[in-house]
């Protein structure tokens, strides 16, 4: 029976562990008509299984995300490696390689930010900040009518991206740079003197993309920058060039809960640390204690058979031991007797 207990102590802690470090799972999957080449950008400390990979049309890849995970998603296109080097016409990192190791450039890309367990909840919002180069949809496996929502972005491009920011390849449109992107100027990117609502007006592009994605967050003081908000144990299916996407407005949301007290956040965080530090002593106590009771039965039993050889052997070789003196009266003794 004792023999057994380490092994339910440590089933038991992989349990408890795994409920204080869940996980959400991300699946990535292509419905576009040709191959694409998804991004996944980590911020530190936490990071995914990968950064960059390929994905044929029809393809999926399911990615386990960390325990607590803050990162973008975006996907790349119309990629090769012809001179040497990987390149893509969008959404292109400057890594050189299908991995997007170290940093992340913001070439004109349509992209997701992600918050995994997030003092308990999970978050996402669908960015044209920096972009567009794809249709892209959002599909939280726990959906409701709240906050937490399937979500998505498609646009007529042609139509929808102002001329001068519309990106050409191949006499083919593949992507819209936002107006930031392409002037870096203060009152198109909202920075310097233009750092407020009342500076900072929204330019052709933004006012376009917000009535063709109106859930999606396009600039610092739009009217569209919704968050979605789910429990940390949501999984989520992301969809490259999806068939539709959901129609949501900012007044079919409902209201965003109260932020939480983050010193309650980080009591829980604590104590979470703590109980799972307990349940790692008590094993290791457990396991002393089980290895040194075996070792003590070991040692009692070898030194009892030890003890009776001694006394066996002590048994079998036993002679009758005389003093000196009781040898002298003894000879003496004899040659009287022979006198």
């Amino acid at each position: 029976m004792t023999e057994r207990l380490p092994l339910f102590f440590l089933l038991a802690s992989h349990l408890f562990v795994s409920g204080i470090l869940s996980t959400s799972i991300l699946t990535i999957e292509n419905k576009c008509n040709n191959t694409i080449w998804p991004v996944l950008f980590s911020w530190q400390p936490s990071q995914v299984s990968t950064s960059g990979f390929a994905l044929r049309s029809g393809e999926a890849l399911v990615i386990d995300a960390p325990s607590s995970w803050n990162g973008l998603i975006s996907a790349r296109t119309l990629c090769s490696n012809s001179t040497g080097k990987f390149r893509c016409i969008t959404g292109d990192c400057e890594s050189g390689e299908i991995e997007c190791p170290g940093k992340y450039s913001w070439a004109p890309v349509t992209y997701l930010y992600f918050k995994i367990n997030d003092g308990g909840t999970n978050s996402y919002k669908i960015s044209l900040e920096y972009g567009y180069n794809l249709p892209v949809r959002v599909s939280p496996s726990q959906s409701t009518s709240g906050t937490c929502m399937s979500s998505g972005c498609m646009v007529d491009l042609d139509k929808t991206c102002p001329d001068n920011l519309k990106k050409f390849s191949g006499g083919n449109l593949n992507a819209c740079s936002s107006a930031c992107q392409k002037s870096g100027s203060s009152e198109d990117c909202c920075t310097g003197s233009f750092k407020s609502k009342q500076t900072c007006k929204p330019s052709q592009y933004v006012q376009n993309f917000e009535r063709a994605c109106p859930s999606a967050y396009t600039y610092a003081f739009g009217d569209n920058n919704i968050i979605f908000t789910c429990s940390n144990t949501t999984n989520y299916v992301i969809t490259f060039c999806p068939s539709s996407i959901p129609n949501i407005t900012s007044s079919s949301m409902a209201p965003l809960p109260e932020p939480k007290d983050n010193s309650q956040r980080k009591i829980k965080a604590i104590l979470g640390g703590l109980l799972a530090a307990v349940v790692v002593l008590i094993i290791i106590v457990v396991i002393a204690v089980v290895v040194r009771a075996k070792n003590a039965r070991k040692k009692s039993v070898f030194s009892e058979e030890n003890s009776q050889m001694r006394r066996k052997k002590k048994s079998q070789s036993y002679i009758p031991m005389i003093s000196e003196s009781e040898l002298l009266l003894s000879i003496l003794f004899c040659r009287l007797k022979k006198q």
